[in-house]
Order: C-alpha cells, then structure tokens, then sequence
C-alpha cells in the first residue's frame, strides 16, 4: 500500500520533472520510503537533471527480459527510481500476458510510503491513464498565459473521462506570490465556468536561479542548495501534503496498475499500420514517420535545453570591469555574491 500521486502537466517545460524529483527527495528527508517512477517515453529528464543513465527500463520488465528489482536505481540520494523509458508508449497495446507480467511484477515490489509518478506529455494518454488511476494528481503550470490554456486543456481531458477527485494545482516559476495567486484566480474561475472538475492549491514555486544552477551540475537542487528560496518552496509543499494524510486513501501498487492498464484498453485507439508507400519517394528514402516523431520530440527537447543553458549563463555573468587588453593577466577577487561554476570550491566556501 502507497499513497501514489500523479504529476502531470499540459505541457514541457514547465518544471514539472525537477518538481517531483525534489519533492520525492523531500519526503525522503521526512523519513519516508520514496520511489520515483520516471514515466517519460523518451529522452529522460531524470537523466538530465541527476546524470543517471538507465541501462534497462520498463520495457525489459513486459517482455521478461529483467525484473522490476533489476531495473530499479536504489537508493540515489534517498530515493529509488523507476525508469520507464520506451516501454511508457508500449503499455498501451500490451498482450494480455505481457499485463499480467507487469501487474505481477508490481505486486512483489517492496512497500513504500509514497510513489511519485513523472508523466510525460510525449504520451498524454498515457499520463492520462496515470491520472485516472490515481486518488491524487497535482499539475504543474506556470504563470505565463499559454501554460494556463495547456494546464485547463489537461483539466478538460479529465472532466471527460470523469476523473472524481480535486486537481491540485502547483504554479511553478513565480516572479512574485500575487502573480501565482492571480494565475490560479483566473484558472479557477474559468474552471468553476466551464468543467465539472475541482481544484485546489497547492502551493508556489518561486523562481530561483539557484534551480538552475543545480541543472548545470545535475544535481537537484534540494540536495545542492538545501537553503536556498526554491527549497524552502518544496519544503513548504511537502508539510502541506503531510498535513493532508488522513484525508487520503493508499492504494495497493498492483491495483494501480491494474485500472490504468484497463483505462488504456477500454479507450485506446487502433494501433495504426505504417503505410509503406510513404517511407520512400523517387528522389530517396524518407523517414518513417515514428522516427521523425521522436527526432523531432529530441529537437525540441535540446533546444529547449540550449535555451534555458544560454539564460543560466546569463545569469551567471561576472559583472566587473573590462577586461584589460595589455598583455598581463591580471587577477581580480570575485564577487561575494557570485555563484560559481565550480560548485564544490562554492559550496566549501559557502559552508565554511
């Protein structure tokens, strides 16, 4: 028995992995047994944001190649995470036996006190899946307009499959708190409007460049700046979610399983065959299109990377005089306020 919580999101890029890997590392500290399931179908935030790399993942559980013990990451930092890889996107036309074979392997899983649940929108319904089978769902959304519509279009996609319990929503990336209070305001009211779903606030996550820092030296941040405002952000979540659980039900991990692989089944659209006549043309060989899919999903991914790199570095600038154009090199004292590269010389002099 678990007490299981799903989050999701409208959208990528809205912090929604570096949020459930720093609160899995919370409750941790809280004293409780965490395990992060990373159900991303592609390129893994997780490795981006801790320098793990899986060998094996979900999909080598379905097809017995490995046991769920095998593939498990134990004990990172306090945690044990699941990679779901590949094998997210294939769970939705798994044979019966191959079920079987997951739902079984879930109900020999050790106990936890709680299971996160990293969804991917690479595979929304699948992530949708996750939701319906859970008593708790928190999505993550930011201030900016476009991610308020994303986040209200993943409330529409439950109201239509009746999802029965209060979304929680977390306003992720805060310049300010009225901001996030007035970007919950207006989700709200539109919700209250037009969808019979409920939700709820959880809480606020202020913008911090010490967050991003920590992707720099993939380390999350809750363990490289225990102190800084975003940790005390997740800090305040995790009493919050504490306070709130008497009102929740734990639920076995098999059965979890087993009503999202159902979900998937009674809703699921055919699987559509590859039209051959389209892989080639006369002039070359062109990509199948599950393949330009998946380039085009990593594309994105990497450039929305090399954005949030260049705005770090931005960030991080020296601000001191020019540089002095004689041959001597001269060697000034940095700053005291700077946050250097070299972390660990950082961090020796922060805690001295």
């Amino acid at each position: 028995m678990a007490r299981i919580i799903t989050i999701t999101s409208g959208e990528d890029g809205v912090g929604k992995t570096s949020f459930s890997l720093n609160l899995s590392l919370s409750l941790a500290s809280a004293g409780f047994k965490v395990c992060l399931f990373d159900a991303d179908s592609g390129l893994s935030n997780i490795n981006i944001f801790t320098g793990i790399h899986a060998k094996k993942n979900l999909e080598s559980v379905t097809f017995r190649q490995s046991d769920l013990k095998d593939i498990i990451i134990k004990d990172y930092k306090g945690i044990d995470i699941i990679p779901g890889g590949s094998g997210i996107k294939k769970i939705t036309h798994l044979t019966r036996e191959q079920t079987h074979t997951l739902v079984n392997e879930f109900l020999n899983l050790e106990d936890y006190d709680y299971f996160i649940i990293d969804t991917s929108c690479d595979a929304a319904f699948q992530a949708l899946s996750f939701c319906m089978a859970s008593h708790e769902t928190i999505l993550v959304t930011t201030c900016e307009p476009a991610s308020l519509t994303c986040a209200y279009s993943m409330l529409k996609k439950l109201s239509k499959y009746h999802y029965r319990f209060p979304v929680n929503i977390l306003i992720n990336q805060a310049q300010s708190g009225s901001l996030a209070q007035k970007a919950y305001k207006q989700l709200k009211e539109i919700v209250n409007k037009f969808l019979p779903v409920k939700i709820k606030p959880l809480g606020t996550m202020a913008s911090d460049k010490n967050a991003s820092a920590a992707v720099i030296a993939q380390t999350p941040f809750f363990v490289l700046f225990p102190d800084t405002i975003a940790s005390r952000c997740i800090k305040s979540i995790t009493r919050k979610l504490l306070d709130k659980k008497d009102q929740t039900q734990n639920i076995p991990l098999e059965l979890f399983w087993d009503k999202s692989l159902y979900f998937l089944k009674k809703h699921r659209t055919p699987e559509k065959k590859p039209d051959t006549q389209t892989v080639y043309v006369e002039k070359g060989k062109e990509q199948d299109p599950e393949i330009k899919k998946t380039l085009f999903h990593i594309q994105s991914r990497l450039s929305a990377l090399t954005k949030e790199m260049n705005d770090i570095k931005k960030s991080l600038v020296i601000h001191g005089s020019p540089p002095n154009k004689s041959k001597e090199k001269e060697t000034k004292p940095p700053l005291p306020n700077e946050i250097s590269l070299d972390f660990e010389s950082w961090l020796e002099k922060k805690y001295k």
